[in-house]
């Protein structure tokens, strides 16, 4: 496989694709809300009761696994929590997954969900001098994070054209703003204004700081890779050894390629990013 056939190598073009190829990130966190609301969809199990962050949920710290099971339920008295959530995290996440790497890409969103239900829940008491109201409802969905990813998206592709309501063409950074004030100025109460906030400032302090989380957090946080297809032995260049790029083999490059869908492209080394670089002149030279 050459190197412009690899999707996540490629930069995007000017609007968005409907490709679903190749994030297997972003596909397992579609599939694992998916599943988890036909389950409790289907068999009433009112998974909100036990698994929703609640407004006392600050304050009992055996529940505070409800920080980041809430992210993974959603409303059953309608399908379109579920469905726009999840497509609008197929729709980013994909875009996200691809500049920063399937592990680094999920460390962003499980410590937004978690971040964003703190948020709520810190937001949610602060009217009530943070004593506990007596009708507050527990939230739940993946909003928060999602929030999270799309701001990453904005942030990375702002001239990317996006189709606000799938019918008016817009740059991504006018439909940020348009999310931005809709969310400072909302008043629908079963909407957690506070969370998509909350996200949306995650994801710009990430973007700005430039901070990787893989310097905090173990790379054994990524997900096992699970190809069917034999890997070949590979010999291991050092740092300081010279070489002739032009006389690399392909599965060198395949190597490569793969290290940049895994982690991004910061985890190259600097002979690394040469051999691809040289590699890319060679595909080009047998296209020409």
């Amino acid at each position: 496989m050459g190197l412009y056939d690899r999707e996540y190598y490629r930069e995007p073009e000017g609007q968005m694709s409907f490709n679903m190829e190749g994030q297997s990130a972003t596909m397992l966190l579609v599939y694992a809300n998916v599943g988890i609301f036909l389950i409790d969809w289907v068999l009433h199990l009112e998974l909100a009761t036990t698994f929703g962050t609640h407004a006392d949920t600050l304050y009992t710290p055996l529940h505070w696994y409800q920080y980041l099971t809430y992210g993974f339920l959603h409303a059953t008295d309608t399908p379109w929590h579920i469905v726009m959530n999840m497509f609008v995290l197929w729709m980013f996440g994909r875009f996200v997954e691809e500049r920063y790497g399937k592990a680094e890409f999920l460390k962003i969103y499980f410590i937004s969900i978690v971040f964003c239900g703190v948020v709520w829940n810190l937001v949610t008491l602060a009217p009530y001098n943070f004593q506990v109201p007596r009708d507050a409802v527990p939230m739940i969905g993946a909003s928060g994070a999602i929030s999270t990813i799309m701001t990453l998206f904005i942030c990375l592709y702002p001239k990317m054209t996006l189709y606000l309501g799938l019918i008016f063409p817009v740059p991504a950074w006018l439909a940020g703003v348009i999310i931005l004030l809709l969310n400072l100025f909302g008043r629908d109460e079963h909407v957690a204004y506070s969370a998509h906030l909350a996200g949306i400032g995650l994801g710009l302090a990430y973007f700005f700081s430039g901070a990787h989380l893989g310097s905090f957090i173990p790379s054994k946080f990524a997900l096992p890779k699970w190809s069917m297809r034999s890997r070949p032995r590979l010999r291991v260049h050092t740092e300081e050894e010279e070489y002739d790029p032009y006389n690399d083999s392909d599965e060198e490059a395949e190597r490569i390629l793969d290290k940049v869908r895994e982690s991004g492209m910061d985890s190259l080394t600097d002979t690394e990013r040469r051999k691809l670089e040289a590699y890319s002149r060679r595909m080009r030279q047998k296209l020409s």
